[in-house]
């Protein structure tokens, strides 16, 4: 596919993004300002990614991951024509007078320190995005791209030279052509990650794309591949131009007796080059089996991603519930009627659990009087009495989620053998804490 015909398509925004810029799929090279829309929409929606309720982490991963495609197409349109990218020379945008940092062209493969230099050039002109007489978003847009085609260029570069050092150059058949497309065009059912998704969109994005994730590196590894298959294809298409001029050099050769030692000499030289096209078209090919291994690696690490982020959206929910207790706890006025407020990490009321969908404490109510069944708690400072029987106990602490070592298991709501004691005593520290 070439980069006229490659489409870039964008998320599904919600309401409050559409209101900033209503993202459209891009199709070919994107202009400047459909990535400026693309940068003003990810600012937005890395201010409101804490939010409650209204964040999507999910979301801004796919729009860094939009934003990413669309500068690997400005990348290619720009420099994958150069057979040796080591002629590439990268330009940095203009600096306003308030950036200190000085940037110069690179020639060839940038260093560390060229990277780094831009990095901190980005940086420091974010944080003028609040000021609107000191930030223009071209120049953002720019500088993000310039950091974006210097990173690429050197892990190209890195890439292909420990390829080099590592594996001598076989000179590949039509077979193992055929292998590298099959394999550029199948990895791209692989979209669980990126690497380096719009490396300086914004600070984070800056911060990432520096760091290179290694959750977000799939995308890096496929979009590669892609780019190693049409570099295959150009060179073997240049072998072919090569291999029909040396035939018109022999024809002439045949033709022309007195110059056949400088068509012999003139024929070597494009043999030479024929084996050295065919040399850099096996580190191709091998280059973009390596990354296709990278990305199956990538993926098999993301449910370990995923079960950390289980773990911490159950502290913020056990915080949530703790909110909820303190709010109910700062009514004043409150009577035993407001246990039935309170909710469980599931957010549920007693009113409106799964015991029978009946209100828990309205049946309990109903025991009477019987020593046996008394449970106080502590409501605004005081004692108050409710009375809920011994059957109900294990549904009430296994509700709560206070009934480890005392229930036969975590969904169960029986207790154990001489638990009630126990389970009572739990029931009144618990309730006590959340409206004393």
């Amino acid at each position: 596919m070439t980069v006229v015909d490659q489409i870039c398509s964008p998320p599904e925004l919600p309401q409050y993004l559409k209101n900033i810029h209503e993202l459209k799929p891009i199709q070919g090279i994107p202009s400047d300002e459909e990535m400026i829309e693309i940068h003003d929409v990810i600012r937005m929606a890395q201010k409101v990614v804490e939010a409650p309720g209204v964040g999507d982490p999910v979301l801004l991963y796919q729009l860094t991951e939009h934003l990413f495609n669309a500068q690997m197409v400005r990348y290619r349109s720009n420099y994958l024509s150069a057979v040796f990218p080591e002629d590439n020379t990268y330009t940095p945008p203009t600096l306003p007078a308030h950036i200190s940092v000085s940037l110069e062209p690179i020639a060839g493969t940038p260093s560390d320190g060229e990277i780094m230099k831009v990095q901190e050039a980005l940086r420091s002109y974010q944080q003028f995005s609040s000021v609107a007489s000191m930030f223009d978003p071209h120049v953002n847009m720019e500088l993000s791209q310039h950091l974006f085609d210097l990173q690429i260029a050197k892990y190209t570069q890195k890439v292909r030279q420990n390829q080099i050092k590592s594996t001598p150059g076989e000179a590949p058949s039509w077979s193992s052509t055929k292998v590298v497309e099959q394999t550029a065009g199948s990895t791209p059912d692989l979209k669980t990650t990126t690497n380096n998704p719009g490396s300086g969109a914004n600070s984070s994005v800056s911060d990432q794309s520096a760091r290179l994730v290694p959750n977000v590196d799939v995308q890096n590894a496929l979009e590669q591949s892609n780019r190693l298959a049409e570099q295959a294809n150009q060179l073997i298409e240049r072998s072919n131009q090569i291999a029909e001029r040396s035939n018109q050099i022999a024809e002439r050769s045949n033709q022309l007796a007195e110059r056949s030692d400088q068509s012999f000499e003139h024929s070597n030289k494009l043999a030479e080059r024929f084996n050295e096209l065919f040399e850099r078209l096996n580190q191709h090919s091998e280059q973009s089996n390596q990354h296709h291994e990278r990305a199956n690696h990538l993926v098999e690490k993301l449910p370990k991603s995923v079960e950390k982020l289980g773990d911490a959206l159950k502290v913020i929910n056990k915080v949530l519930v703790r909110i909820q207790h303190a709010i109910v706890r700062s009514h004043r006025g409150n009577t035993i009627d407001a246990l039935g407020c309170l909710v469980n990490e599931e957010g549920k009321t007693a009113l409106f659990s799964k015991l029978k969908r009946q209100n828990i404490l309205d049946r309990t109510s109903q025991s009477g009087n019987r020593a046996n069944c008394r449970l106080q708690v502590v409501i605004e400072g005081g004692w108050e009495e409710c009375f809920i029987p011994d059957n109900w106990l294990g549904e009430l602490v296994r509700f709560f989620g206070i009934g480890k070592g005392i229930c036969e298991n975590e969904s169960s709501g029986k207790l154990k053998a001489g638990k009630s004691d126990e389970a009572r005593n739990k029931l009144c520290d618990y309730l006590s804490s959340a409206l004393g």
